[in-house]
């Protein structure tokens, strides 16, 4: 132990070797005893072995983290949260503006995946993160029967299948804003065609398979992919342009679209973040050009995103365009009045540019239709209130998935959005209805009569007035959900909701 000290307390092994050769007088073996001072001044950590431990089955276990970016993304996002399936090892990346949005973000991401694979969540692994050991998200997993394993405290090595695809969507990320120019704001852009391009890359995880073909059992088809960043053609539309003016203009490459048949551009011009279908690449042909002559014959752009254009989902304005000519070039002209034109005062509220003032009418943020509440930045918002609505009428038992009897046509619908707000115009909620098109119902076949099942405002009265009278308690209850319970004496045949079909059963449901 003395010459475990002198030695500036040398390891054991360390010790022997100078034991063997000698060199310190009288020693000739060492076997040190419990030193206090070692353990705790060189404790380290232990080592981290690979879990060979796997789940069985699509969903048995998902692995998620949440990563904080540098700076603020186009649509507002300052992080993302992703979730891995440990089977198939399957990711899904949703951009959220706040840690808070977590649980919204879960809720949907549950009910995506468990719809879509027809398997239960069991088991969820993340660190100890605040956004995860929520009241609220700890009952929800206990309604569910979701069992939730935590990592110790500043252990993240624990999370290790979460840890390492965030390491990789952010390697390829880096690799693909570098490559294609772009600033970092478009991070969220990246990330997002990163995690697409992961499930269809393979992984030693999986014996070199690729997610994608673990999670649907059939080989990727890689014929549609094109590079990020990339310039493209896109086709204007016919409102938008006269005869004369040109039919495209220049985008770049974004990623692919979810739930849309389309791909995500940035339109330079516009400032804006559009999807579309009307597109031609020239990615090939470019690189082809380059090859060929050794020169680059078209460099990417640098876009600087300013604070007023950072909005990730919004829709193209239409631009301006003069009223084409008379093609009669010897139609009389009419005569120009010699009054001095005054602008308006209202004017002054308005950008001008030109001759054209620009005036953007909006609804609240609420969208018309359900692909634009899934391209908008509270898309996981609408995405829980759908799904909060589609339990509701599940739990309610408001129809059945059936075969569509022959010489029938069934009814279309379409979601309602709503976004309720207090007294200080504060957002409490999103709402989400279904409703059908009643216009398309046949009088006598899918209905005889019509009528709204509310209460009488004279019998509101009423009651108010005896509550007054007998000094009574008066207590009020809202039944969401109420309108539908009617019993209803016809066969009605409606399509299935929009976003929540259940692809391997019939396409129509009946309600009656």
């Amino acid at each position: 132990m003395l010459w475990h000290q002198k030695l500036g307390h040398m390891s054991e092994q360390g010790m022997k070797v100078l034991v063997g050769q000698k060199l310190l007088p009288s020693l000739t073996k060492v076997s040190l005893p419990l030193c206090e001072h070692c353990i705790t001044s060189k404790q380290h950590r232990l080592k981290f072995n690979t879990s060979n431990s796997r789940g069985k089955a699509v969903l048995e276990l998902v692995h998620y983290d949440v990563w904080q970016a540098p700076v603020t993304s186009l649509g507002g996002a300052k992080y993302f949260v992703s979730f891995i399936d440990d089977y198939s090892r399957r990711c899904w990346v949703y951009p959220i503006k706040k840690k808070a949005d977590v649980f919204s973000t879960f809720k949907v991401f549950k009910a995506r995946v468990e719809l879509d694979s027809g398997n239960k969540i069991k088991c969820f692994r993340s660190d100890n993160g605040g956004e995860y050991t929520s009241d609220e998200f700890d009952d929800f997993c206990r309604n569910e029967g979701i069992k939730r394993q935590f990592t110790t405290v500043h252990t993240p090595q624990q999370n290790g299948v979460a840890e390492r695809m965030n390491r990789t969507l952010l390697e390829r990320t880096r690799a693909m804003l570098r490559a294609a120019s772009l600033e970092k704001a478009f991070w969220a852009e990246a990330v997002k065609t990163a995690c697409y391009l992961v499930n269809r890359s393979p992984s030693t995880a999986i014996e070199l398979k690729t997610p994608m073909e673990m999670w649907t059992g059939k080989p990727v088809d890689y014929s549609k992919l094109h590079i990020f960043g990339s310039t493209m053609y896109v086709m204007y539309n016919t409102q938008e342009i006269s005869k004369l003016d040109p039919k495209s203009r220049k985008c770049k490459f974004l990623g692919y679209a979810d739930g849309v048949k389309g791909y995500r551009l940035w339109d330079p011009t516009s400032r804006k973040v559009i999807i579309s279908r009307d597109v031609i690449f020239v990615e090939d042909k470019l690189q082809r050009e380059e090859e060929n002559d050794g020169t680059v014959k078209e460099k990417p752009e640098s876009i600087q995103v300013e604070k007023e254009f950072e909005q990730r989902d919004s829709f193209e304005a239409e631009p301006a365009h003069e009223e084409p000519e008379p093609e009669n070039s010897e139609a009389p002209t009419t005569r120009q009045s010699d009054r001095v034109r005054r602008r308006p005062n209202w004017h002054s509220d308005y950008v001008m540019e030109g001759n054209v003032a620009y005036c953007l009418l909006t609804e609240d943020g609420e969208p018309s239709t359900f692909q634009e509440a899934m391209i908008s930045s509270d898309a996981s918002q609408w995405m829980a209130a759908m799904q909060e609505e589609i339990e509701a009428l599940h739990k309610n038992n408001t129809w059945d998935l059936v075969p569509l009897p022959q010489g029938r046509k069934p009814i279309g619908n379409k979601w309602v959005f709503k976004i309720k707000r207090n007294a200080d115009d504060q957002i409490e909620r999103y709402r989400a209805r279904l409703v059908v098109k009643g216009y398309a119902q046949k009088e006598g076949i899918d209905f005889n009569e019509i009528f709204s099942p509310v209460v009488r405002l004279t019998t509101v009265r009423v009651v108010l007035a005896m509550c007054a009278t007998f000094n009574l308690h008066l207590e009020q209850l809202d039944v969401k959900t109420a309108f539908l319970h009617g019993d209803l004496e016809e066969e009605i045949y409606m399509l299935q909701p929009e976003g929540f079909e259940e692809k391997k059963r019939k396409r129509t449901w009946f309600a009656g």
